[in-house]
C-alpha cells in the first residue's frame, strides 16, 4: 500500500472534529445550522430567472452544509463513547432534520425550482430537480398552512421517537451469568480464554454480538443457549414498547393528513417497487417459493437434533438459525456432513487480516488503495481511519469501528460521515460494526465466518458510497437513490466472502503461520447454501411484519401480537410468547415499512453477479469496472432500473435468485 494519499481541505471535518466537548457539538452544530437558513433566505431572494449557476449550484452548498450538520450529528449519537456527547449528537441531528423538513415545506423555494424545471437542464440536473420537487410534495408543500405546520410538528414528533427507540436498543444491554465454565462446554478455545470467571466467579455472556452469537452457535448446553437467546429477543423490552407504538401512531397520522391510506402507502411510492400491492405480490412469491425447501432444511437439522435426543419433536428456537444467528445443530450438520468446522475457522481470520485482504481485494478490483491515517482526532482508540485514493487521487476517507462499547449502535451498518459533492468535498464513511471482542487486541481479534460475510456486506455499502461521491449535485447522490435498491450492491459484495479464492488470500494463523487448507475452503463452499432457504424465508418474514405495521391497525393485543401473528404466518414454528424482538428490531425505525428492500434488493443482486459468474472470474477487471462505473458511479443520477438496466442489458429478473436460493446443499464425496 502507498505511504501517503494526497490531502487538501476536500477531505477533513471543518468545524465539528471528534474532540469537541458535548457544550461545543451543540454550539457549533447549531450555529451551522442557522447560518444555513441565513443563506437560503438571502438565495430565495433572488430576483433574477433562477438557473443552474445563479440558484441550484448555492442551493447545493446550503443544502451540502446542513446536511453534514444533521449526519455528523446522528453518526456522533450511534458512536461517541461519552453519553452527553451522543445526547448532544441527538440534538443536532434532531435539529438539522427540523431544518430539512422546513425546506420541503419552503413554498418560496418550491416556486423557484418550478421554474428553474422549466429549463434547459441537462438530464442530471433536471433529474435532481425533479427529486427534490417530488420530495417537497411529498412533505406537503402544496397543502395548507394549518396542515403544513401539523406535518412540520408530526415530523419533529417522528424524528425524537424513532431516536427514543434506537437509543434505547443502544443502552439497553442484557446478559445472562454463568457459574461454571463447564457451562460453555463446545465454545472455541479463543472465546473460552477471553471470558473468565469474575471477582465473583461468575462468567458474564451479554446479548452484544461477540458475546452472544458463538454461544448460539457452538454452547452445547441446550439452557443456555435457550437463557442467551431469551435475553437477545427481548433486548430493549419493555422500555420500546410505547416508544414503537407511538411510532407507529405518528406516521400513520403523518399519511393521513397527506392524503394516503396508510404509512406503507407513503413509504413505498418513491421506491422501485412503487406499490403495497407490489411488495405484497413480492411477499407472496417468495414464500411460495420458499416454504417448501424451507420445510425441508427444518426437518433436516431436527432429524440431527433427535439423533441426541430421541424424544424431540420439534425444534426450539436456540437449536436452529431460522430465529437468526447461526443455529446450534445447524452448525453440527455443517460439521458433521460437510467437515467444516467454523470454531477452527475462526483461527484463520483474524479481523487485521481480513480487512487487509478486503483493502487488496478492492485495489484488484477497483484500482483503490487504502492508507491508514494516524491516530490524532479518531472517535476512539479502537477506530481504524484510511485515505482512500484511486488512480493516485484521493476520493475519500473510512472510518472502521468494529468493537462494541457502552451506548454505540449495536448491531452493523454503514454510516455517512460526510457526504459527497463533486468539485467541492469527498465522502467520508463509516462502517459501525460489533464484531470484535473487547478483551482482545483488535489486529488478532478473531472473527466468526457469519462475521466475515457480514462486514463484506457493510463494506458493499462503503465502495457505493466512496465510488459515488464525486456526483455533481447533492440529489443526485447516494443518500436520494430509491431505498429500496440500496441493498443491492452490498448483498453482491457478499459474493467475495464466499469465494474460496478471495478467502485464500487472507485466511491464516497469525501465531502458526499456517493457511487455510484449500480442502477446508471447498467443503465451505459446498455447505454455503445449506440453512439458505429459511433463512430467506425469515427475511420475508420480517419484511411482511414491517409492511402489516404500516400498514394496518394493529388488533387489539397491540403491535406484538401483529407481528407474532405475521412471523407465524410463515416460521416452521410459533413464536414463543415471552420473545419481544420488536422492541430491537431497529429497521422499524430507519426502514419503516421497507424491510422487504432486503429480498428485493438480493433478487437484484444475484442478477448482478451473472456477469462475473458467467465469466468464472470474480476479479476480471473489465467486468469489475464496469460494475463500477454503471452501477455505483451515478449514485442517484438515474433511477436505479436505468442503472441495472444499462449494466445487464435487459430488465433485472426473479430466474437467478430463484435458482440460487432453492439450492439443496450437498455434503462432498468422501475422498
Amino acid at each position: 500500500m502507498p505511504e501517503s494519499v494526497p490531502v487538501d481541505d476536500r477531505t477533513g471535518l471543518g468545524d465539528l472534529p471528534f474532540d469537541l466537548d458535548a457544550a461545543a457539538v451543540r454550539r457549533r452544530g447549531l450555529a451551522a445550522l442557522r447560518r444555513s437558513e441565513e443563506q437560503l433566505d438571502e438565495l430565495l431572494a433572488l430576483e433574477s430567472r433562477p438557473t443552474e449557476t445563479n440558484f441550484l449550484a448555492p442551493l447545493d452548498r446550503i443544502l451540502l452544509g446542513a446536511g453534514d450538520v444533521g449526519i455528523h450529528g446522528h453518526f456522533l449519537f450511534s458512536a461517541h463513547p461519552d453519553a452527553e456527547a451522543r445526547t448532544a449528537g441527538r440534538e443536532v441531528s434532531e435539529a438539522a432534520d427540523a431544518f430539512f423538513h422546513a425546506v420541503r415545506l419552503n413554498e418560496r423555494l418550491y416556486a423557484h425550482l418550478g421554474e428553474l424545471a422549466r429549463g434547459p437542464l441537462d438530464p442530471p440536473n433536471a433529474f435532481a430537480v425533479e427529486k427534490l420537487r417530488r420530495d417537497m410534495r411529498r412533505a406537503g408543500v402544496e397543502k395548507d398552512g394549518p396542515t403544513r405546520e401539523r406535518l412540520l410538528a408530526l415530523n419533529r414528533a417522528i424524528d425524537a421517537t424513532g431516536n427514543q427507540f434506537l437509543e434505547n436498543i443502544a443502552r439497553r444491554v442484557r446478559w445472562i451469568d454463568l457459574e461454571d465454565a463447564r457451562q460453555l462446554a463446545g465454545l472455541p478455545e479463543d472465546y473460552l480464554a477471553s471470558h473468565r470467571p469474575g471477582a465473583d466467579g461468575r462468567i458474564r455472556i451479554t446479548t452484544q454480538y461477540p458475546d452472544v452469537g458463538p454461544v448460539l452457535s457452538y454452547a452445547d448446553d441446550p439452557d443456555v443457549r435457550r437463557r442467551a437467546l431469551h435475553e437477545f429477543m427481548n433486548r430493549a423490552y419493555p422500555e420500546n414498547l410505547p416508544v414503537l407504538d407511538a411510532l407507529v401512531a405518528q406516521r400513520a397520522e403523518f399519511a393521513r393528513t397527506l392524503g394516503y391510506s396508510s404509512y406503507a402507502a407513503y413509504a413505498l411510492e418513491d421506491k422501485m417497487v412503487g406499490t403495497t400491492e407490489a411488495a405484497h405480490a413480492l411477499l407472496d412469491r417468495a414464500r411460495g417459493l420458499l416454504q417448501a425447501p424451507a420445510r425441508g432444511e427444518v426437518e433436516r437439522v431436527l432429524r440431527r437434533k433427535q439423533r441426541d435426543h430421541p424424544e424431540a419433536r420439534r425444534l426450539e428456537p436456540w437449536d436452529s438459525r431460522f430465529f437468526g444467528g447461526l443455529g446450534y445443530y445447524d452448525e453440527k450438520i455443517r460439521h458433521e456432513e460437510f467437515g467444516v468446522d467454523l470454531k477452527s475457522l475462526r483461527r484463520f481470520l483474524p479481523y487485521g487480516a481480513v480487512r487487509d485482504g478486503l483493502f487488496e481485494l478492492c485495489r484488484e478490483l477497483f484500482g483503490l488503495e487504502f492508507v491508514a491515517v494516524p491516530a490524532a482526532g479518531r472517535l476512539h482508540p479502537s477506530v481504524g481511519v484510511y485515505d482512500v485514493a484511486r488512480g493516485g487521487s484521493p476520493i475519500g476517507r473510512i472510518y472502521l469501528d468494529m468493537v462494541p462499547r457502552e451506548g454505540k449502535f449495536s448491531h452493523a451498518a454503514c454510516f455517512a460521515v460526510r457526504a459527497g459533492l463533486g468539485g467541492v468535498q469527498r465522502p467520508q464513511v463509516a462502517l459501525l460494526c460489533n464484531f470484535l471482542d473487547p478483551g482482545t487486541p483488535v489486529e488478532s481479534a478473531r472473527l466468526e465466518y457469519s462475521s466475515v460475510v457480514t462486514f463484506f456486506h457493510e463494506f458493499g455499502h462503503l465502495l457505493h458510497a466512496l465510488l459515488s461521491g464525486a456526483t455533481g449535485r447533492v440529489y443526485n447522490g447516494m443518500d436520494h437513490l430509491e431505498w429500496d435498491f440500496i441493498e443491492a450492491p452490498s448483498q453482491l459484495f457478499e459474493e467475495w466472502a464466499r469465494d474460496p479464492a478471495t478467502i485464500a488470500r487472507f485466511a491464516r494463523d497469525p501465531d502458526s503461520k499456517e493457511r487455510i487448507p484449500g480442502e477446508a475452503l471447498a467443503r465451505l463452499k459446498a455447505s454455503e447454501a445449506l440453512g439458505r432457504s429459511a433463512m430467506w424465508l425469515r427475511q420475508t418474514a420480517l419484511a411482511a411484519i414491517s409492511l402489516e405495521l404500516y400498514e394496518h391497525e394493529p388488533p387489539p393485543g397491540g403491535v406484538g401480537e401483529l407481528l407474532r401473528t405475521t412471523f407465524n404466518q410463515y416460521a416452521p414454528d410459533p413464536m414463543p410468547r415471552d420473545y419481544h424482538f420488536e422492541a430491537a428490531f431497529g429497521h422499524l425505525h430507519g426502514y419503516s415499512a421497507c424491510y422487504y428492500t432486503y429480498l428485493w434488493s438480493v433478487v437484484i443482486a444475484r442478477d448482478l453477479v451473472g456477469p462475473f459468474l458467467e465469466k468464472g472470474d470474480l476479479t476480471d477487471p473489465t467486468i469489475a469496472a464496469r460494475y463500477a462505473r454503471e452501477i455505483l458511479a451515478p449514485g442517484s443520477a438515474r433511477p436505479a432500473a436505468e442503472l441495472v438496466r444499462t449494466y445487464l442489458g435487459r430488465e433485472f429478473n426473479f430466474e437467478a435468485f430463484e435458482r440460487w436460493v432453492t439450492t439443496t446443499a450437498r455434503a462432498p464425496a468422501a475422498s
